[in-house]
């Protein structure tokens, strides 16, 4: 825009000039030169008005108050081509132009008033008032001493050189005024801007200088001195169209309370009666205009002490305001420096005396307040580097503010702790003081070594971690990729740095084979949907290879402030063998499932709720049953009957499945009977349940096998029938050898021996010899008989049968003690009933072959049969206190036999056809043989009893 202002500028004093020169009709030459002369003055308004809008604050008003002035003059010139070329009026009659020419200059002093302390948008009314004052003041002056009739009619050639001298006197003032305060103002743009405005009006008072001398003639054509009296309004355009300066700040300024009480108080009071005093004069020829410039006067002057007043009471509240606000302030900083969990500390500069310090002080120091107070951080021995404390105290004096410093400071106790240094130099009273807070870092110091030590860890976890790291910048393009990602795609770092994975000879593919597009890989997918990708399966394959990298990818995306996604994590693990190693168990897996589905033995897979999800077909046939029927059902939905060896029902919740995962225990060779309701064919099957575990330690599954031992069952029952009948027809035998033996051998014994007795005691007289013979064999059938009788007793004692399991005791335990030397404690309840037959004999059996055991195996002078019942059961015990047997031949079931006993063998199968049980406790303290017997009938008495 400076150009464009130059450029009319020169385009209208081009024009001017020709006017002068070639425009021969003195009218319109005078015309078109007052039109020219209006237009340069109103461009130099416009070009103040565009300067003004490049500048801001008090250089924008001043130059508002230029571009006012200019347009005031503007005005006055317009006036004089209208009075002048228009209506024709005489040269040497006062014009209302000759007002505005006067009055024109009123903003320009205005800009001599001292610049307000305070920049502020709203309207200064005051200085409003002062303006208008002014400017009543200098129309009555005008009124005064030119605006006069008679005067003008007598003196009207000179009136008009008065104006042009007064003109004169005005722009020499105001270049000495703006010479003057160029002098007075600091800031260098507004007192550019003042030596510019004294130069203006310097070429203004000139070219009025010029006028005076110029010989005077009533103006009919345009002259030279036209294109001299717009020199300093194209002065103007030039200095608006090359200003380039800004604002600057505000300097502070000190009113004088001389300048404050004239212009608040006497002016006001003054220029009315100044006005008054003029009007008196104007009053003798224009009451009319006298009685408007007082009243106006005095009314300016009404506002004006108004204002003054309003001013002053904002004045007095604003210094009430400031003093309550200071101290407010001084309270605040008082609890501030006192409270405040910095160490604060106010000292003398530049001796470094504390005057004051606060807790924080004593608290981070260990001084008390007392022995800092008067002493200097030197003094104190506080800085541990004494250098770095001159070097901040030097800084602080030339800045005047030093903000957070570390340094390390001494504690009372000699610790060594960082503190951060702020302080601000203040004036008070002339000195210099220092105003220093220091806040104790050392935590936080500890905390950002802690932090770095942290850091370099996790950078050597990183890049040491067997997993791929690779971090992708917002474009996919790779910023960092730790070792093991390096050496798993076999690339360096200088071939992949700012490279997409696009850029690499590697094919992404999915499990199935099929290629994956670069764009839904899981990097440059994360980035699109800004979304983390989760274990991912990635193949890759270089160039023409057919190996293949498998990989597991993991590819979380991090976000900026605004949203956008910042990078993007890429944790990669090689899977490969893994990949291998499931294809090969998934190989295995359907091996093993084959061999499964063909074995033999039955396989059955339940769930953790004991439901049915698999069979093999050796299971399916076994139960009779179709995985379609079974799958999802447990045992006790579908109709089977489970019972034990003694025929009781087992419940589904003590079946080996639902009961191994009950107990988490596995279950070993349990023989379980399955029958249908409907159904009496009964399948017999040997288990087992081995339950499975999942990671968190619960039951996933239970593996049960069945094997159909159902055959082998029923051979077992045979052989169990079989060996009852055999020892029935042992024991019938063993009654009917101990009858013929009591009932005819030991008759005819007898009757041999009476024989001989007969024999011995006739008369016919026998030798010694013979004697002796008879009498050796009567004691042989003593002795035969005796024997005949134990053999019978053994064989099956009468007793047994006559009088029950009591007495047949009783009576074999005195015979075996005499027989053996062992005492014999019997141990009976009292009252005990008979008992069934075979129950008896099978007791007496095994008194008999416990005996026996004790006599020819433990060596115990000592035996105990102990025989109760209560109303289920019979318990017979008998111990000794010798050596017991060996372990493994109670458990084989191999003890050696007495004569006509039948071992431990013979005792359990005794007790398996009853339903009762065996026990042996054998060490080395003795042994002891318990048994018990159900009660499977009512307990008889002896005359009920088959051979009572």
């Amino acid at each position: 825009m400076s150009w464009l202002t130059l450029v009319v500028a020169g385009l209208l004093t081009v024009l001017l000039c020709l006017v002068i020169a070639a425009v021969s009709r003195p009218a319109s030459s005078l015309l078109y030169s007052d039109v020219i002369q209006t237009a340069i003055v109103l461009w130099a308004a416009l070009s103040s008005l565009q300067a003004s809008r490049r500048c801001s604050a008090y250089l924008r008003q001043l130059w508002l108050l230029l571009a006012a002035a200019f347009f005031l003059a503007a005005s006055a010139q317009a006036l004089e081509t209208y009075y002048q070329c228009i209506a024709r009026a005489s040269s040497v009659t006062p014009w209302p132009s000759d007002i505005l020419f006067i009055l024109w200059v009123t903003p320009a002093v205005m800009m001599l008033l001292p610049r307000a302390t305070k920049e502020s948008g709203a309207i200064d009314w005051q200085q409003v008032l002062d303006f208008a004052q002014f400017g009543v003041v200098a129309l009555t002056a005008y009124l005064y001493f030119f605006y006069v009739s008679s005067r003008w009619e007598t003196e009207g050639q000179q009136m008009v050189l008065r104006l042009i001298r007064l003109q004169m006197i005005r722009d020499v003032a105001l270049t000495a005024g703006f010479l003057i305060r160029a002098a007075t103002v600091a800031t260098g743009s507004i007192r550019s801007f003042f030596g510019r405005m004294a130069g203006f009006f310097f070429v203004a008072g000139a070219s009025e200088i010029i006028f005076l001398f110029a010989p005077y003639t009533s103006r009919s054509g345009a002259t030279w001195t036209d294109l001299i009296w717009c020199a300093p309004y194209l002065f103007a355009a030039l200095i608006a169209a090359t200003w380039n300066s800004l604002d600057e700040p505000l300097a502070p300024t000190v009113e004088s309370r001389f300048r404050a009480v004239s212009v608040s108080q006497a002016l006001p009071i003054l220029i009315p009666l100044l006005v008054l005093l003029m009007s008196r004069r104007i009053a003798a020829e224009q009451i009319t205009i006298a009685w408007i410039a007082i009243t106006a006067s005095f009314i300016l002057s009404g506002a004006r002490l108004i204002l003054t007043n309003e001013k002053q009471r904002r004045l007095t509240e604003a210094i009430l305001q400031a003093e309550q606000a200071l101290l407010r302030s001084e309270h605040m900083f008082s609890t501030a420096f006192r409270l405040s969990p910095d160490a604060v500390g106010i000292s003398l500069l530049p001796e470094g005396r504390f005057l004051e310090v606060n807790e924080g002080f004593t608290r981070y120091t260990g001084y008390s307040r007392q022995e800092v107070l008067e002493k200097s951080s030197t003094e104190l021995n506080l800085w541990v580097d004494v250098s770095h404390r001159t070097m901040i105290m030097t800084k602080l004096q030339e800045q005047r503010d030093v903000q957070g410093e570390e340094f390390k400071y001494r504690t009372k106790k000699g610790e060594i702790r960082v503190g951060e240094f702020s302080g601000s130099v203040i004036e008070l009273d002339g000195k210099l003081y220092a105003l220093v807070i220091v806040h104790d870092i050392t935590a936080r110091k500890h905390a950002e070594e802690a932090l770095r030590a942290s850091e370099a860890r996790f950078r050597h976890l990183v890049q040491d971690l067997h997993v791929g790291v690779v971090l992708l910048g917002p474009d996919a393009e790779t910023r960092f990729a730790n070792q093991a990602a390096l050496e798993t795609f076999g690339l360096n770092a200088e071939d992949t740095m700012g490279k997409s994975t696009s850029n690499f000879d590697m094919t992404a593919i999915r499990e199935d084979g099929s290629e994956i597009p670069f764009a839904m890989r899981p990097g440059p997918r994360a980035i699109a949907t800004k979304q983390p990708i989760r274990s991912e399966m990635v193949g890759w394959r270089r160039g023409n290879s057919e190996h293949v990298l498998w990989t597991l990818v993991d590819a979380v995306p991090h976000f900026t402030a605004e949203g956008d996604v910042a990078n993007v994590i890429l944790t990669i693990s090689n899977v490969t063998e893994r990949k291998l190693a499931e294809e090969a168990l998934r190989a295995s897996e359907e091996r093993f499932r084959t061999l499964v589905r063909d074995f033999h033995v039955g396989v059955v897979l339940l769930g953790p709720n004991a439901e049915i999800q698999f069979a093999n077909q050796a299971a399916q046939q076994m139960f009779g049953m179709s995985l379609e029927e079974v799958k999802g059902k447990s045992s006790g939905e579908l109709d089977l009957i489970s019972f034990r060896e003694d025929g009781t029902e087992i419940p589904f919740p003590l079946r080996p499945g639902p009961r191994s995962i009950d107990t988490r225990q596995p279950i070993q060779s349990e023989v379980i009977g399955w029958r249908r309701k409907d159904s009496n064919e009964t399948l017999w099957t040997l288990g087992n349940a081995v339950p499975q575990f999942a990671p968190d330690g619960s039951v996933s599954a239970v593996i049960n096998t069945f094997t159909n031992i159902t055959e082998h069952k029923q051979a077992e029952e045979a052989l169990h029938l079989l060996s009852t009948r055999l020892l029935q027809l042992q024991d019938e035998e063993r009654r009917r050898l101990g009858r013929e033996l009591h009932d005819s051998l030991a008759q005819s014994v007898l009757a041999v021996n009476l024989n001989l007795a007969q024999a011995t005691q006739s008369a016919v007289s026998l030798d010694d010899r013979s004697r002796k013979a008879l009498a050796e064999a009567r004691r042989v059938l003593v002795e035969m008989s005796r024997e005949i009788r134990t053999l019978s007793y053994l064989l099956h004692p009468p007793l047994l049968d006559e009088l029950g399991l009591v007495s047949a005791v009783r009576e074999y335990a005195e015979g075996f003690s005499e027989r053996s030397g062992i005492a014999v404690e019997l141990d009976i309840q009292a009252g005990f009933a008979r008992l069934p037959q075979e129950v008896e004999t099978a007791l007496f059996r095994i008194v008999q072959e416990s005996l026996a055991n004790i006599q020819r195996h433990s060596g115990s002078k000592t035996a105990r049969i102990r025989l109760q019942e209560d109303s289920a059961r019979v318990s017979l015990e008998v111990s000794d206190q010798g050596r017991g047997w060996d372990k493994n031949t109670v458990e084989r079931g191999n003890g050696s036999k007495t004569r006509l006993g039948v071992g431990i063998l013979g005792m359990r199968e005794r007790m398996s056809q009853l339903g009762g049980k065996l026990e042996i406790d054998s060490g080395s303290i003795g042994t002891k043989v318990r048994v018990s017997v159900p009660f499977r009938n009512e307990v008889i008495d002896a005359r009920s009893h088959p051979r009572s």
